[in-house]
């Protein structure tokens, strides 16, 4: 079975997944900067999806550096 830090590597090498998440964030990204002025609550609204889809990948890299993380933290004890 593949642990944690191995799956989320494994996500952020997936071309699928990665230009899936990058097409959502400029969805996200381009109603934004595209959207009429008087729209303020669109706007608020895509922003809150575009951070919680930032969050989410940042979550993954991570998971996937906490693997890093656990090597240095053993070299130096």
């Amino acid at each position: 079975m593949i642990n944690k830090v191995d799956r989320a590597k494994i996500y952020l090498q997936d071309d699928f997944f990665l230009e899936l998440l990058e097409a959502h964030k400029e969805v996200y990204k381009s109603y934004i900067f595209g959207s009429a002025e008087h729209d303020v609550e669109g706007r608020e609204r895509a922003l809150v999806k575009l951070r919680a889809i930032e969050e989410f990948e940042a979550s993954i890299r991570s998971i996937a550096d906490q693997g890093e993380i656990e090597k240095k933290r053993i070299k130096v004890f």
